[in-house]
Formats: structure tokens, C-alpha cells, sequence
């Protein structure tokens, strides 16, 4: 909750050189990395908690900065992981989804919205999801509570910032090895340094193939991103960076029978590596492709120009058969034997789905520091661009039966559901931002950061739905709006050590990918938020203690729609109020262990709807906590074994709070050994290998009455995983 994560010590600081420098045992990162005071104009815009250049610790607004050593020291294999162990934030949403970086923050679902890439939206429409590279990371910040008023468009509950890994101009190198548990190989290397006194490059590359824990899905990736920086001056800096990723994901969003997992079954309890899809039809395969400039340049007079840009195309490709409703076949075929919840079958529905998306952003501002014998800050002035074009195909219906326990495949219901349900929607999105912010420090006690913004939005959506009684939605949406947004934060310094802090905030977000039922657009969700914290940093530098209280209400927010069997309607309730409480720690107690401390108390309801009213938000834990702790045994140099913990509570898996999902605490745990340039590292992730349900869902394939009764689906948390990486520095 508040910027973390870390501790100056001034002494470490000279010895590397850096200007700042905060750590958690031997996890360093500069702060010219994540933002703070000594950052240029451009680091700070890639950064999540403000356009200006700051010191996080100083930000009165909720930020933590997570540097990719403290990720990979917990094993993270993806964005997800990475941010697991954060205050506000709940992971594993819908249970085990290799497709998506997944994640609540304050209440609200934010990884159609809320995932950016050095300051620029990567947003989600429909299947196709931006995914992230995490050896090609820096580090990844995490703004909580609205963002409006720097970004536009965005959930309540704050953003994710993924900050890239950027060309040097000091020589240096890495290459990696990899394997996990369940077989494969990657290896990678990174690479940058100077091609002359005003030239830097960074090449980095990663080619990998892993198995999963189902036999018949393997995954892959080939991952290329360049960059070179240009410094001809000490005034000007240009960098164009690039990246290429493709996938073969394989489909691992296995539903299994709800009963057999959540409920009892008289068949037994259905394992976690049962696949119940079709093995021979499960591929996912994604191209997602960048390019885009940074320029900075200072005058004279106190005024800077920053520029940014990026290209960007996504390609999703998904051919899978999947199992949609679960039943007893036996009643199905009317000779009933047992009861109607042991169910043995899957109907099978086939879903493939073609997309390409073409997004553009520009952000062009000026930048304006000043200073007087009180007041010192910096004001940035921009405009920001973002357009968007998605084009969107699915094909969908039934394809068979298969019987779980005795492995036949079968075409009972031929005739009862339609094979060939289709669906197109072309979507259109032009976002221009016009944008004041600034950070101003008055005296030694008073901060003030504040942004006002004001967004021209033009959405569009035209195209049909086939629906399951093959009747044809046809829509045509065309949403013209002017929407201003703003934050006021103040902090206030009772001690060198101690900053109480308030901040007020009015956002937006566009829902972009569905409908509602009966065709109409969905509505553009507006909220408001309140925050009081505290940040603490001891004057050794050995410890970080942050509090935030919050409060955010939100208009027609957006729900996955229980009634309806499509993946792009939705329903939206009147009003949500989220409200809670975040704590986060961090200590070196000097010996070699350091600890990094989360819990989360959030109240998320539902306060007014007809039909939802009273209801608690769907998929939001009411507790979360994580400890994660390093120990340098100073018996072995070089050795470090970590260990964490991460709980999340109970919550309902719907909107219409029909599946209680129990709460689940799963540890993790790492030991690495560092040997002159060599690093060997030991990771597991869930360790205990917990079995816990983490989503269920209602019957898909509605007008059944056998399949309506007992048919719903759920989905397994991921099981324990170990990865072993050895790298090499040069």
C-alpha cells in the first residue's frame, strides 16, 4: 500500500553509485528505476503512481514497487505470481488459467483494463489478453485506488505498470536455464551495453517448451525484445525499443463436475489432473508483436518535452473443445442409476475463436520544475492518444459426450443443441486526454499531488450474437462521452520518519468487451474514493511499516451475467461499494533475514440492485494476507533459502453468491546458492501441493432439465510446481 518494498541506506547507495537505493536483504533496485526523485521525466511517466518525477515513499497515493530479484526469489513464473504477495490484491481469481494475468485490487477485477506496459495501456477485448515476459522485466508497480486522472479509462481499484528492462551503458549480461516439474526446457539470455559513447543497446531473447500437469497439453514460447538508446546530448535521450512474442498455450482452464470437487459425488472425488476437454483439439496459439519510441529532451529554463509512442498488434488463435455441462448419463438416457449428482459425463461444446487487435499510443508533455525558498515541485502538461480496433469471430456448439469413468465418447444429444453458433463483433475505441498533474513539496512538512484530466471518448461495437436457441442478437453500438476525472492527495510529515496522508478521487472505466442481454451497450461505470494512510520509515532504514484506509463507490459496475450461457454479456448492477483496510511491512533485522508483509481487509458489496442488492462482489476474498522471508545463512556464502505464505479467504464465485468458495492458505519456497558469476535457484510454488477449488460457474447448455439440475462447473487452483534456474552474469 504504500511505496515499499524497500529501505535507503545510504551507505549501500554510495557503493553502487546511485543516486538512491532501497533493498529487502540482497534485493536491490534503484529508485531511478521505479520513479523516484532522481528520475528523468520519462522513467517517471513509465512508472504507475505519477507523471512527475517522486520519490515513492514521499507520493501520498497507495504505491508498491516490486523489483524482478523479489519475484524470482519467490518463484513467480508469470505477472500474476509476481504481484501475489502485494496488499490489496487477490490473485487466482478463476482458478488455474494459463491465459491470463488474472487479479483483484480494492474490490474490483482490473486485468481487462488495468495491465500496463511503461506507462501505456495494454487493454483487454474479448479473448485477446496482452501477456507478459517476465525475464524481459524490470520491475512491476502497482498503483492502488483510482487512476483516472493520469490514465483514463481504468478500474477503481488501481493498475498494474509493468516498467521494461532498458539499454545501459555499462556492459552487462545474462543468460538462463531452466526446468520445472513437470518437464521442458527455457533458456534465454540478456545482453546490453554501449555501441559508442552516446549509443546503448539491450537484446534480450527467450525460447522455452514446458509440459503441464495434464499429459496432453504442452506450452511454448519464443520471446525477442531489442532496444537502443540514443543520449547525443546530456539534455536529450531517444530510445526505441521493440518486442515479439509468440505462444502455444495449450488449454489448461479445465472445468471439472462440480460435484466430485466441490460436493460430494458417489463416483468419488475427480482428481486435479483430470482432463476432462478434448486432448485432441486444445490448442491456443497468440502472436502479440510492439514498436515505440521514448524521447526526452531538457531546456533551459526549467521546461522539459516528453514524448512517447507504441504500435501494437495481437493475434489470438484458439481452437479447443471443451466441456461445457457435467451430468449422471444414466438420467440423461432415462434410466436412472444412483443419484442425479453423480455425474460421470461432460457435454462437450466447441468454442474457436479468431481475433486481431491493432492498438496505438501517443503521449506528448511538457514538463515545468520550480522552486523557491518554500515551495519546490514539478508540473507536467499533456495530451495522450489511444486507439484501438478489434476484430472478433467464434464459432461454438455441441461436440459430443465424454464419459470420465469409462472414457467413451458418445453423440447422445445430437439434435438437442446446436453445433455451429456464431458470433462477430468489430470494436473501435478512440481515447484523447487532455492532462494536468504535479507533485509540490511546501516546507518540510507539506505534499501536495494532485492531477485533473479530461478524456473525449468515442467507442463503437457493431456485429451479432447467435444465441443458444439460435436466434440472432444483432448490435450496433456507437457511445460518444466527455469525461473528466481528478485526485487531490495531501501528505503531511509528522516526523522525518512518518507522512499521514488523504487523497479524494473521481474515476472511469469503459466496460469494452460485452453487452448486455438483450443487445444494449453496456454503460460506462463511474466512481468515487477516498483514502487515508500512513507511511513509516524507520531512521535506521531497517524497517517500512504503511496503513491505508479506503473507500470507493462505483455506478453500473459490470458482472459476468449467471443467467446468460454467452462469454459477452454481461449484467451491470446500480451501485458497489468497496471498503477496507491494507497493511504492509517490510525489516532487515541485520542478521540476514528480511521479511515482506501483506494483509488485506476489504468489504465489497453490492448496495443497490433490483435483482444483486445485498449481495457481496464476486470473487473478492474478505481476508488476504502473504510473508514472504529471506535468510543469508551466514554459515554458507552465498547460500539464501526463502520461504512464504499466502491466505486467501473466503469468497463467492459469482455475482449471484450461489458458490461459496472456502478459504485456501498455500506456502511457497526457494533456495539459491550465488558462486562467482553463477546463480543456482531451487523455486516451489505451493508447496504443500494443496488441492482447493479457486471457481465454479452455473450449467452453460440451459433448456435441459437433467443437465439444469446438477451440471455446473469448477475449476482447480494450481497444483505445486518446482523450477530450477541456473544463470550465468557477465
Amino acid at each position: 500500500m504504500a511505496s515499499t518494498m524497500l529501505v535507503p541506506v545510504a551507505a549501500l547507495a554510495q557503493d553502487q553509485g546511485l543516486d538512491e537505493t532501497y533493498y529487502l536483504g540482497e534485493i536491490v533496485i534503484s529508485t531511478i528505476t521505479d520513479g523516484g526523485e532522481n528520475a528523468t521525466n520519462v522513467e517517471a511517466a513509465n512508472t504507475a503512481g505519477s507523471r512527475v518525477p517522486i520519490n515513492p515513499q514521499e507520493l501520498p497515493r497507495s504505491v508498491t514497487t516490486l523489483p524482478k530479484e523479489l519475484f524470482e526469489a519467490q518463484g513467480a513464473r508469470n505477472l500474476e505470481e509476481a504481484v501475489a504477495y502485494s496488499p490489496g490484491i487477490s490473485t487466482g481469481t478463476y482458478g488455474q488459467d494459463d491465459r491470463y494475468d488474472e487479479f483483484i485490487l480494492r474490490g474490483f477485477e482490473s486485468q481487462s483494463s488495468g495491465i500496463y506496459r511503461d506507462g501505456m495501456p495494454q487493454r483487454l477485448v474479448d479473448f485477446a489478453a496482452w501477456r507478459t515476459e517476465t525475464f524481459g522485466v524490470d520491475s512491476v508497480n502497482i498503483l492502488r485506488g483510482p487512476t483516472s486522472d493520469l490514465y483514463g479509462a481504468n478500474q477503481p481499484g488501481g493498475l498494474l505498470n509493468v516498467v521494461s528492462k532498458r539499454p545501459q551503458f555499462t556492459f552487462q549480461g545474462e543468460a538462463i536455464a531452466t526446468t520445472r516439474s513437470h518437464g521442458g526446457l527455457e533458456m534465454g539470455v540478456d545482453v546490453t551495453g554501449p555501441l559508442s559513447d552516446t549509443v546503448a543497446y539491450r537484446f534480450i531473447a527467450l525460447g522455452n517448451k514446458f509440459g503441464t500437469k495434464y499429459d496432453a497439453v504442452d506450452t511454448g514460447r519464443v520471446y525477442i525484445a531489442p532496444s537502443l538508446t540514443y543520449t547525443p546530448t546530456d539534455q536529450t535521450t531517444f530510445t526505441v525499443f521493440g518486442q515479439y512474442m509468440k505462444d502455444d498455450v495449450g488449454d489448461v482452464y479445465i472445468n471439472v463436475p462440480e460435484y466430485g470437487s466441490l460436493e460430494p459425488n458417489g463416483n468419488g472425488q475427480w482428481s486435479t489432473d483430470l482432463y476432462t476437454a478434448n486432448p485432441d483439439y486444445n490448442d491456443i496459439e497468440t502472436k502479440q508483436s510492439y514498436l515505440g519510441y521514448e524521447l526526452e529532451h531538457e531546456f533551459d529554463n526549467q521546461l522539459s518535452f516528453v514524448s512517447r509512442a507504441r504500435y501494437a498488434q495481437n493475434e489470438w488463435d484458439m481452437r479447443t473443445n471443451y466441456a461445457a455441462s457435467f451430468v449422471n448419463l444414466s438420467y440423461l438416457l432415462g434410466a436412472p442409476v444412483g443419484l442425479p449428482s453423480d455425474v460421470d459425463t461432460g457435454v462437450m461444446s466447441l468454442l474457436d475463436v479468431d481475433q486481431e487487435v491493432d492498438s496505438f499510443n501517443a503521449d506528448n508533455a511538457l514538463h515545468y520544475k520550480f522552486e523557491s525558498d518554500r515551495v519546490s515541485g514539478q508540473l507536467a502538461f499533456g495530451v495522450d492518444y489511444f486507439k484501438m480496433e478489434s476484430d472478433y469471430k467464434s464459432t461454438s456448439g455441441y461436440a459430443g459426450e465424454r464419459n470420465y469413468v469409462t472414457g467413451a465418447v458418445t453423440n447422445f444429444l445430437a439434435g438437442s443443441f446446436p453445433t455451429n453458433l456464431s458470433t462477430e463483433r468489430k470494436t473501435d475505441l478512440d481515447q484523447i486526454g487532455l492532462y494536468a498533474s504535479g507533485h509540490a513539496s511546501i516546507g518540510d512538512q507539506w505534499i501536495i499531488n494532485g492531477g485533473l484530466r479530461l478524456d473525449r471518448v468515442n467507442y463503437g461495437a457493431k456485429g451479432y450474437l447467435t444465441n443458444l436457441d439460435t436466434s440472432v442478437t444483432n448490435f450496433d453500438h456507437d457511445m460518444k462521452d466527455t469525461l473528466p476525472s481528478a485526485n487531490l492527495s495531501v501528505g503531511y510529515n509528522v516526523s522525518p520518519s512518518t507522512m499521514v496522508y488523504g487523497s479524494l478521487s473521481n474515476s472511469f472505466n469503459l466496460p469494452l468487451a460485452g453487452m448486455k442481454a438483450n443487445g444494449d451497450a453496456l454503460d460506462v461505470e463511474k466512481a468515487i474514493a477516498g483514502e487515508l494512510g500512513m507511511k513509516y520509515t524507520a531512521p535506521s532504514g531497517q524497517t517500512t511499516f504503511n496503513m491505508a484506509l479506503f473507500n470507493i463507490e462505483k455506478n453500473d459496475a459490470v458482472f459476468d451475467d449467471p443467467s446468460s450461457n454467452s462469454p459477452i454479456v454481461y449484467t451491470q448492477v446500480g451501485k458497489v461499494r468497496s471498503q477496507g483496510i491494507e497493511l504492509e511491512v517490510t525489516h532487515d533485522f541485520g542478521n540476514g533475514l528480511s521479511l515482506f508483509g501483506s494483509a488485506t481487509y476489504t468489504d465489497a458489496e453490492i448496495t443497490e440492485d433490483a435483482t444483486y442488492g445485498g449481495n457481496k462482489v464476486a470473487r473478492v476474498p474478505d481476508i488476504a494476507a502473504a510473508l514472504f522471508a529471506e535468510y543469508q545463512l551466514p554459515q554458507v556464502a552465498g547460500l539464501t533459502i526463502g520461504a512464504g505464505a499466502r491466505y486467501t479467504g473466503s469468497r463467492y464465485a459469482d455475482v449471484a453468491n450461489t458458490y461459496d468458495m472456502k478459504s485456501v492458505m498455500l506456502f511457497d519456497a526457494s533456495i539459491r546458492y550465488d558462486w562467482n558469476d553463477w546463480q543456482f535457484m531451487l523455486a516451489a510454488r505451493n508447496l504443500a501441493d494443496k488441492e482447493y477449488v479457486g471457481y465454479c460457474h452455473g450449467n452453460t447448455l440451459t433448456g435441459n432439465a437433467v443437465l439444469d439440475s446438477v451440471s455446473g462447473g469448477c475449476v482447480y487452483g494450481e497444483g505445486r510446481e518446482f523450477t530450477l534456474t541456473a544463470r550465468k552474469f557477465f
